[in-house]
């Protein structure tokens, strides 16, 4: 069994998944030997790409470092028995803080603080509670799960929807159909987008749905940025339709200059980072190294992608 790492990690990573399979060939490759070193390779860590797994006739299973499948799913991948794992929950923790960050910043006007900072301005910003707030969490996977364990200290309402529905923890008042979005929409003070981007998904938060949202309501997207209309939401937030938003990811990545969003006192933008940790690396070859074991055992893998839904059924995700 061949297992290649693309790109390469550092050696004690690499040495901890010679440990957990020693019987293994295991070899870092990066763009200038990749497609020389997964001619037979059973097994791929980490990035690839058309040209790649067509390289790799014994290919079996891919191990991928992202949640996110929307750009995955090639047709080389999906056409074939070619198994393919996401990191759904694997990097919960951070995207979860990081989408928090951006939720306690815009109620409290943290942003609009710091901009008239800048200018030396003493002038109070708009500010909103989250005590006791309605908190929309649509998609109740890893993140939405993770997001909710970081708002329960500040007693809001937690409502999640999610398509495979899924076990309710104590703090969380329900757990809906994607079917009730609308109704959530209306009530809810924050509203944090954690599905993954699939046809379904596309424009989920379009003119008609952001006109449902209050005008007070804040929105919060670290998942994939076609899931939001970008041009429905710049018109909502020029119009009032709703309080402010949070992006960290966007329909054309980067960000264009031209774009109205920049210059929005009522947003703030990150440049898709809420993924990065300094552990993102541990985690993800942790996470690898415990499915290698369930992998040489003949057991089932956690987060194994179901190809047609395009992310894992809810008895596959990561525990």
């Amino acid at each position: 069994m061949k297992i290649v790492l693309h790109p390469p990690v550092d050696e004690d990573l690499c040495q901890q998944v010679r440990d957990t399979a020693p019987n293994a060939e295991v070899v870092m490759a990066d763009n200038h030997n990749v497609i020389e070193a997964v001619a037979d390779a059973e097994i791929i860590f980490g990035n690839f790409s058309s040209e790649i797994v067509s390289a790799a006739p014994n290919l079996k299973w891919i191990q991928s470092t992202s949640a996110g499948m929307d750009k995955a799913l090639i047709p080389e991948v999906a056409n074939s028995d070619i198994t393919i794992c996401n990191a759904s929950g694997v990097h919960a923790v951070q995207v979860a803080e990081h989408a928090w960050a951006l939720t306690t910043a815009l109620t409290r006007g943290l942003h609009v603080s710091f901009r008239h900072q800048l200018d030396h301005a003493w002038t109070r910003p708009p500010l909103a509670d989250l005590l006791e707030a309605t908190i929309l969490i649509v998609g109740f996977g890893g993140i939405g799960q993770y997001y909710a364990q970081l708002a329960q200290g500040y007693d809001a309402r937690l409502i999640a929807l999610d398509i495979q529905g899924g076990d309710k923890p104590d703090y969380v008042e329900a757990i809906w159909d994607m079917d009730r979005l609308d109704e959530g929409l209306q009530i809810a003070d924050v509203v944090f987008i954690a599905v993954p981007y699939t046809p379904e998904t596309e424009k989920l938060i379009n003119a008609r749905t952001l006109s449902l949202m209050k005008n007070t309501a804040f929105l919060i997207n670290t998942a994939r940025g076609p899931i939001v209309d970008e041009t429905a939401l710049a018109e909502g937030l020029t119009n009032g339709e709703i309080a402010g938003a949070g992006l960290d990811v966007f329909e054309k990545e980067p960000l264009s200059p031209d774009s109205p969003l920049w210059d929005m006192e009522n947003v703030i933008i990150t440049p898709h980072a809420a993924g990065g940790s300094p552990n993102r690396h541990n985690r993800t070859v942790g996470f690898f190294c415990q499915n290698l074991k369930r992998y040489q055992a003949g057991e089932p893998l956690f987060n194994e992608v179901d190809k047609s839904l395009g992310y894992p059924k809810r008895e596959r995700r990561v525990k």
